[in-house]
């Protein structure tokens, strides 16, 4: 072996190992992000200020066009639909993003609305089931390999899980019927979050292939033009009733959580094409030791050794996956 090919042997490891620690800080700041959207959201249904998913997650997702606004200054005067860009073409990204967005806003939808019947715990415990259909899809794709560190891995993290929901007490205000509805859409969307995230995977594969703003700016552009009918329609169906927020705070609190989804979002798929689906799905299950301390400092609630344990193996199971993806 020559000394050249060693030497890009090792700039190649090292490139790679400075975009996995890249992924992974952007991956802790998602976890962040998104238990402090769950939060706000929790307390706007919870109080019945102003339940409104649909609206909510359709504002959220039609910001995403403000990406356009610093990819069209930095990049170009004016969009050419045929041009190259890092081997996708303008063209094929916008493609993509049409395609794409249907997915990322129903996933959306499903979690939030999920908030309306159950809590911010239970929907975390829940939403971390993504990493068994993330697994399962990415097989399929021969976009993840199984090895037994993956598959030991994601058995402790089921089990976390399981004792994790042990803790899960409802409230007094909460039905049997509420919550089984809750756990229904907070499933419903660890599904479609592990189908969206291989299949961007597959047709990116990596970070260097796209430029994110471009994408994730036609995601709010599509989003914003072709998804408002259902507000008309829940409204007239009377599921949803389109009216403007009440009050300054609850116009602060959509604002800020709209900004949290903004960042959080792309931060989120920066870290998928850093490192991969699989770890960042497993990642995005501390959020629910995450939630644990949250609870405990905005509700004074104070978690059982059991719930404890569950958020031990969820964390001991990232680490292990971490490990083994890392190093391939």
């Amino acid at each position: 072996m020559s000394s050249l090919t060693v030497t890009r042997s090792a700039i190649e490891r090292a490139k790679r190992s400075r975009d996995w620690s890249l992924g992974l800080f952007f991956l802790f700041c998602v976890v962040g992000l998104w238990v402090l959207s769950s939060v706000l959201l929790n307390d706007l249904f919870e109080k019945d200020i102003y339940s409104k998913p649909f609206f909510i997650t359709w504002i959220n997702t039609a910001s995403f066009a403000l990406y356009l606004i610093p990819y069209h200054l930095s990049n170009h005067t004016e969009f050419d639909l045929d041009a190259e860009y890092l081997p996708l073409t303008v063209k094929e990204t916008i493609q993509l993003a049409f395609w794409f967005c249907t997915l990322w806003f129903l996933s959306n939808l499903v979690t939030n609305a999920s908030l309306l019947y159950t809590s911010v715990s239970s929907q975390t415990i829940l939403s971390s089931t993504s990493s068994f259909f993330t697994m399962i899809v990415g097989a399929l794709f021969l976009i993840e390999r199984i090895n037994k560190t993956k598959l030991a891995s994601i058995v402790m993290s089921f089990v976390g899980v399981v004792l994790v929901t042990r803790n899960d007490d409802p409230s007094p205000t909460e039905t049997k019927q509420y919550v089984v509805m809750g756990n229904i859409l907070a499933l419903s969307g660890a599904f479609l979050y592990g189908v969206y995230s291989i299949l961007l995977k597959l047709k990116i594969k990596n970070d260097s292939r796209i430029d994110m703003r471009l994408f994730f700016g036609f995601v709010g552009i599509f989003n914003l033009l072709f998804l408002w009918p259902p507000l008309v329609l829940l409204d007239k169906m009377g599921y949803e009733k389109f009216e403007l927020p009440p009050t300054s705070y609850v116009y602060f609190v959509v604002i800020f959580n709209c900004a949290i989804s903004f960042l959080a979002d792309f931060l989120w798929a920066r870290a998928m094409l850093l490192t991969s689906p699989l770890t960042v799905t497993l990642g995005l299950s501390l959020t629910i030791p995450f939630a644990m301390v949250c609870d405990f400092v905005f509700k004074h609630k104070v978690n059982s050794g059991v719930y404890i344990m569950g958020a031990l193996f969820i964390c001991l199971s990232f680490y292990f996956v971490n490990k083994s993806e890392s190093e391939q």
